[in-house]
Formats: structure tokens, sequence, C-alpha cells
């Protein structure tokens, strides 16, 4: 009976050891990621996992018109009523490196709640992976846009450029060279 009740109390043990040594490479790993800003890809530095192909087939979900460029670039469009979102999605080696977002109303109505949504998609595609980081550069985004003013930020290792002249918000999020 003894051997017995010392050989499950030294399984119990062994399965006990063996998940907190997976939760702990779980979240090593998962830190990693979450504090892996850029990956190379080719001569460039990328947004990590984020595939141009991706985001170009996501707005074609949503109707943009989305055509190549360039060897490195893809331009997407679309128009409702007054208004036109456009997007250019710059790559290496199939990841995105750069990501320009505009939105213009022709009516110089103020930025609706869509466009808005918009923007924000685009502004926390690099922190995806990151709630926080994304909440945080939510509310950024949000009260530059209601300041109406130009401005530029470093958030971890990208470059958030916004825009904001009369009919449109311009947003550019890039890796600087």
């Amino acid at each position: 009976m003894a051997a017995r009740s010392r050989r499950t109390i030294v399984t119990v043990a062994g399965l006990l050891a063996l998940l907190l040594a997976g939760t702990g490479a779980y979240l090593f790993t998962r830190d990693i990621r979450l504090n892996q800003f850029t990956q190379s890809c080719g001569s460039r530095d990328c947004i990590p996992g984020l595939q141009a192909s991706g985001v170009t087939e996501a707005l074609k979900k949503k109707g943009h018109s989305c055509k190549r460029q360039e060897h490195d670039s893809w331009f997407c469009d679309l128009v409702i009523g007054s208004m036109t979102f456009k997007a250019t999605i710059s790559f290496s080696d199939g990841y995105v490196y750069r990501l320009t977002a505009d939105v213009f109303h022709a009516d110089n109505g103020k930025l609706t709640k869509a466009g808005m949504a918009y923007l924000t998609w685009f502004a926390t595609l690099p922190y995806r992976d990151d709630p926080a980081t994304s909440a945080d550069i939510t509310k950024w985004l949000a009260e530059q846009v209601a300041a109406a003013k130009d401005t530029k930020a470093r958030i971890a290792d990208y470059e958030y450029v916004l825009l904001t002249p009369q009919k449109s918000v311009e947003l550019d999020i890039r890796i600087p060279s």
C-alpha cells in the first residue's frame, strides 16, 4: 500500500512539474513575442508577423480595391458616399514595414466613427498581440484627432505621424531607418 501511495505522489509531483515547466515556457516565449517590436525582412526591419497579404486580404473583404503599386507596396481604396478610405502597405519579403492610412471626407465634416475605426485599426496593427498597448494607442489617437493637430510620436520601435488637414486625416506608421 505504501509503495502505491508513493508512486501516486511521485506521479502527481511529476505531472505538476511538467505543467509548471510548460506554463513557464509559454510565458517566456509570450513575453519575447510581446517585446519583439521588429523582425528582419530582407534589408529592412518589419513589424513581426504582419504580412502584407493578410492586411490587403482584410481590406479587400471590407470592399477595398487593392492594386500593387510597385514591387514593394500595395495601394487600397474604398469610396463610401463623400468619404474615401485609402491605405498604402509597404513591405519587404512579404512583411510590412510601413503603413499609411488616410480618411478623406469631401463634406468638410468631422471624422466619423467609421473613419476613426479605420485609423484605429491601422494604428494598433503593430500591437495586435498586446491589448494594453493597443488601448493606449487608441486613446492617444482619439485625443490627437479630437485636438485636430498634426503630431509625431515614437511608440516602442515605431514612429507615428498624424496629419490633420481640413478635409482628411492621415496616419503614417513606420520603423525609423
